[in-house]
């Protein structure tokens, strides 16, 4: 053992008095309420804090036993038993936690107090004490249970939102993505957790892309005005577009942005028949004056001309006559076309199956045509389908674009019909193998004179639109140049 120096004994008890002076600042200045109490439960000291809720001078409670000044809280009965947590510190002379539900009749209401119980041993001889170190806990706790309902709420609606959400950190890597957000890009959470937005959000040559690219880095202003329309790819590598809205804000100093994504798929969709439609009224109200005012001329012309043909002998003159009765007859029929397009269609509906209609239109067009150069598909027509529409119109439409899709296969190729229910009515499917269409024609495909047929007034999809519309219905089209084209039909009244 070193020796001790002179002054060692006056510096040990200079630091054990600063140290005392210390505990009883603590003690006393504390909020929680303390009491010691020995092996028999007997207080030995308790702190101010324990004897201003007592409301009881400290010389009325050194030397009485626990339960005597704690009413409300333990009992003699239950003292010597597990259920006091002084006993219980007794027997494991381990640290002691309970938690008391207590009812404040003063205040009317009930409260969480939290007891804390430690084993202690006297200085110099074996003598045990516990030290019970009382905290009050109702504020804390209902801030907590305030604070993890409100989670388990933001939680709740933000899995149940029906757009897509996610959040981004600083490195702009996806720290949050919703249910949504997983059903509408194909990927569970586990796939994209610490990805980069370009996983599903790619590069584009777009100013809307720019300026996402902008705010991300300069983190203003907090939020942009007005969405930005993008392009978006899912799983499993299809584009769509989607409208995105976005945010910036610091939690816990930390940058954080989120985004919401709305898929506008159908609603671009929506837009194109609107344009459409207001496309055919134009044209339709043009084309309607245009055949009123052919139709009379015509009839004089061909009339005059057969009066003279009939007075000629000379067999040249003869024959120009024939060709302007040609020529009359071919634009005769284009006034007729020009009225059915610009009619309004009166439907006679009646129950029809739509797998029945199918089976009769691929059983006339195969007649028309060499046996072994097409190929027809019939899907899914086992049983019948039913709905109320009008069996010609409907029947006017297919030929029509079954037509088409034999002549864009050219030499050969298969065709594939099928038809399915829908919850309002009946969806009609029609693919071909053919050449396609390219994107820049599907847009005006259903508008009158249009065509890339070499024959063809190009009125045929036009009338099968005003003739699917007339039903209430609507028609699309999907085709890639050089891998063939779909169309959808949809038609109410299952």
């Amino acid at each position: 053992m070193p020796e001790r120096l002179p002054g060692d004994e006056a510096a040990d008890m200079e630091g054990a008095g600063v140290s005392d002076l210390v505990l009883k600042t603590l003690f006393e200045g504390i909020q929680e309420e303390i009491m010691v109490v020995d092996a028999d439960l007997v207080i030995r000291d308790a702190n101010p804090s324990f004897l201003r809720r007592l409301r009881l001078p400290k010389e009325q409670v050194i030397g009485r036993k626990c339960y005597e000044v704690a009413s409300g809280f333990c009992s003699e009965q239950a003292c010597r038993t597990d259920v006091c947590h002084l006993e219980r510190a007794r027997k494991s002379d381990q640290r002691v936690e309970i938690v008391n539900r207590v009812f404040d009749r003063r205040r009317e209401r009930m409260r969480e107090i939290v007891r804390l119980v430690y084993p202690v041993r006297g200085q110099g001889d074996a003598s045990r004490y516990f030290v019970q170190i009382t905290r009050d806990e109702t504020a804390r706790r209902q801030l907590v249970r305030r604070v993890k309902a409100s989670q388990r709420k933001f939680r709740i609606i933000l899995e149940t939102a029906t757009d897509a959400i996610l959040s981004l950190d600083a490195d702009q890597r996806i720290i949050h993505f919703n249910d949504a957000a997983c059903r509408l890009f194909g990927y569970s959470r586990r796939e994209v957790l610490g990805k980069e937005i370009g996983l599903f959000i790619p590069p584009q040559q777009a100013e809307d892309y720019h300026e996402l690219k902008r705010f991300l880095s300069a983190k203003r202003p907090k939020h942009l005005r007005r969405p930005l329309s993008l392009s978006a790819l899912r799983k499993g590598g299809e584009s769509f577009p989607v409208e995105m809205g976005i945010s910036y804000q610091l939690i816990e100093s930390e940058p954080t942005y989120t985004a919401i994504l709305r898929d506008i798929s159908e609603k671009r969709q929506m837009e194109k028949k609107l344009l459409q439609n207001e496309r055919l009224a134009a044209v339709g109200q043009t084309v309607a004056q245009v055949a009123h005012e052919i139709k009379n001329p015509l009839m004089i012309i061909g009339g005059f001309s057969r009066q003279i043909r009939e007075t000629l002998s000379d067999e040249k003159a003869v024959r120009k006559l024939d060709l302007i009765f040609e020529e009359i007859g071919r634009l005769e029929r284009l006034v007729a076309d020009l009225g059915d397009f610009t009619k309004q269609y009166r439907l006679v509906k009646k129950p029809t199956d739509i797998n029945s209609l199918l089976k009769e239109v691929t059983g006339v067009m195969s007649a028309l045509h060499p046996p072994g150069k097409f190929r027809f598909v019939l899907e899914g027509g086992a049983e019948p389908l039913t709905i109320l529409c009008d069996p010609d119109k409907v029947k006017q439409v297919l030929l029509n674009i079954v037509g088409n899709g034999l002549e864009a296969m050219g030499e050969g190729g298969t065709l594939k019909l099928s038809a399915r229910r829908e919850r309002r009515g009946a969806r009609i499917e029609i693919s071909d193998t053919g050449r396609g269409i390219p994107e820049g024609d599907l847009e005006r495909i259903f508008e009158p004179f249009y065509t890339t047929r070499h024959k063809g007034l190009g009125l045929g999809l036009s009338i099968c639109f005003k003739l699917v519309e007339a039903h209430g219905g609507d028609i699309s089209v999907f085709s890639h140049s050089g891998q063939g084209t779909t169309f959808s039909i949809f038609l109410p009244g299952a």
